[in-house]
């Protein structure tokens, strides 16, 4: 995976992700983050980069869609923001995006050991984890 920032949509993976779930029908786009997040807890004991590099993407649509704030650090998000036409943002999505964020924080975690020698590592677990406080302040 090609990664040139910390953020949640600078990689590769996300990148490609992004593209595809911007290219989904607005009604196939809640099943599209929700799929990624569920398979992302499900298989957290094997979660490959490519797949937490997309549940990270998609628990960051789902704050999006949720606050209505963009991600503004990186050109790669969706091009849009939230809203129900594109993500129904729901409390149990909200704990799914939450649960897979704290799944990929922990230590030990596959993501957590590509960035360990990373001199940005730091910065990228803070940005995982402003993320994941963000999915937590918004639950209804």
């Amino acid at each position: 995976m090609a990664t040139w920032n910390v953020g949640p949509f600078d990689n590769d993976d996300a990148a490609e992700w992004c593209e595809q779930f911007e290219a989904a029908a607005p009604a196939e786009r809640t099943e599209a983050v929700s799929g990624v997040l569920r398979r992302a807890i499900l298989d957290s004991a094997s979660l490959s980069d490519t797949a937490a590099a997309q549940a990270i993407a998609a628990a960051t649509v789902v704050r999006q869609a949720h606050t209505g704030l963009p991600d503004v650090t990186t050109p790669h998000a969706p091009r849009f923001v939230g809203g129900a036409e594109y993500v129904d943002v729901t409390p149990v999505l909200l704990r799914l995006a939450a649960a897979a964020v704290e799944l990929i924080l922990r230590e030990g975690s596959s993501w957590r050991r590509g960035w360990a020698d990373d001199v940005e590592g730091d910065l990228a677990v803070e940005a995982l984890e402003r993320l994941h406080a963000a999915l937590g302040d918004k639950q209804p």
